[in-house]
């Protein structure tokens, strides 16, 4: 008699695994860690294919982001044949590729409210271990020597936890932070929720001591969203609650601002450290717009920036810029100013979806997209000052929320 092999739990405990691994591996910036994304991804991709073949059986579910998502790769496609540095943009394709996989699995695999739930579960699993061990780490007890990165420039009052960069880590939590939050309004009991407050109120302490001002700001404008849908939803009634709540959330916030790292680095919007500096990446950002004024068809190729960018460095930057720290204007440049339109079309897509699912009577369709929605809100104000969406950890986390966001409400309501 044959045993049946779970291929389908094989291809979520490989998203699991990608979901845990790139944050834990610096965000997956370097080499080695894309190689394991790539050959995570394909592993879950071959299971879940060896699973409908062994079913005799494939129903695809439709995305309202379908037709958006495939006119953006045939873009980034034809822009790659033309790209001014093919072997970057070979490399930015597979990992597109990887993100597109991601998204679709994550529509195929977690298609119950049990599985939902465990895939939530995961990453605020991983975003509480980055606040625990990066407030250890803060404060000079990092019993992990691989996670000690002596050659940054930045200083320890960084919370940068197992990223290399704290604006990165700062990005991944105020994507989880939302989700964290959402599991308070899924039915959950007293001592539940009590305990979810303090899971999140311990990734608001590890975002601030990020000392990331793009975070703080990608977080509260997230943060009054997720306020906002609260307050207009006729299916939440504790709306005085939710009031108090957000009250001691600004008194506590002012405590933290008065503290004389946080205060410090609010005063140094310009910076000593030139490629951080709001100066600086102003000026970078002139030089990123005259490389789409010369390719404004397809861009340079994506993947290209670092490559193409020095020939258009505005004088006076000493430092070496390889992101434009502005990923709409970075994405731009590589494939052209058609990315506009269809980055519009996508956003819309998916608010849309959104905005339809927060009217679901189910409450874990509602917790878990206006958690999902939140997060997506704070990483897209958060990348108008940085490039979190090209750091593989932060963008997979993206592709799962905007999944989450895009699956069908019938998944949410069995």
């Amino acid at each position: 008699m044959t045993r049946n092999i779970p291929y389908d739990t094989i291809a979520r405990i490989a998203i699991y695994a990608l979901l845990i691994f790139a944050p834990l591996a610096r965000g997956a910036v370097q080499p080695w860690a894309i190689t394991v994304i790539h050959l995570l991804t394909l592993l879950a991709l071959a299971a879940f294919l060896l699973a409908r073949c062994h079913q005799g059986r494939f129903q695809w579910i439709a995305t309202p982001l379908d037709r958006p998502l495939a006119a953006v790769v045939a873009l980034v496609l034809v822009s790659a044949g033309f790209s001014l540095y093919r072997p970057a943009s070979l490399r930015a394709v597979m990992l597109l590729i990887d993100y597109v996989v991601v998204f679709y699995l994550a529509i195929h695999l977690f298609n119950s409210r049990e599985r939902m739930r465990r895939l939530v579960e995961v990453i605020v699993a991983v975003a509480l271990f980055l606040a625990i061990f990066g407030l250890v780490k803060r404060f000079g007890a990092n019993p992990f020597p691989w996670w000690d990165y002596g050659e940054l420039r930045y200083q320890p009052e960084f919370l940068a936890a197992t990223y290399g960069n704290h604006n990165h880590l700062a990005g991944f939590m105020e994507m989880a932070i939302p989700l964290t939050l959402s599991l308070l309004f899924t039915g959950l009991g007293l001592g539940w929720r009590m305990g979810i407050a303090y899971l999140a109120l311990l990734q608001l302490t590890a975002l601030a001591l990020s000392l990331s001002r793009g975070g703080w700001v990608g977080a509260l404008v997230g943060l009054a969203f997720f306020a906002w849908a609260l307050m207009t939803s006729r299916y939440f009634m504790a709306k005085k609650t939710l009031g108090s709540a957000i009250g001691t959330f600004v008194l506590l916030a002012l405590v933290v601002l008065a503290s004389s790292p946080v205060v410090a680095r609010i005063q140094t919007v310009v910076e000593t450290d030139e490629a951080a500096s709001l100066a600086s990446r102003l000026i970078a950002w002139q030089g990123t717009v005259r490389v789409i004024a010369d390719h404004p068809l397809l861009g340079t190729g994506p993947g290209t920036f670092a490559t193409v960018f020095p020939q258009y460095q505005p004088p006076g930057l000493s430092a070496r810029f390889t992101k434009a720290h502005n990923d709409y204007l970075d994405f731009v440049s590589e494939t052209g100013l058609l990315l506009i339109p269809l980055f519009l079309w996508m956003a819309a897509a998916l608010f849309a979806k959104g905005f339809q699912k927060l009217k679901n009577p189910s409450r874990l369709a509602r917790g878990v997209t206006l958690g999902a929605l939140t997060g997506i809100v704070a990483i897209l104000i958060h990348s108008i000052s940085d490039f979190n969406l090209q750091i593989p950890a932060n963008a997979l986390l993206f592709t799962v929320l905007a999944a989450m966001v895009a699956a069908p409400l019938r998944h949410l309501t069995q």
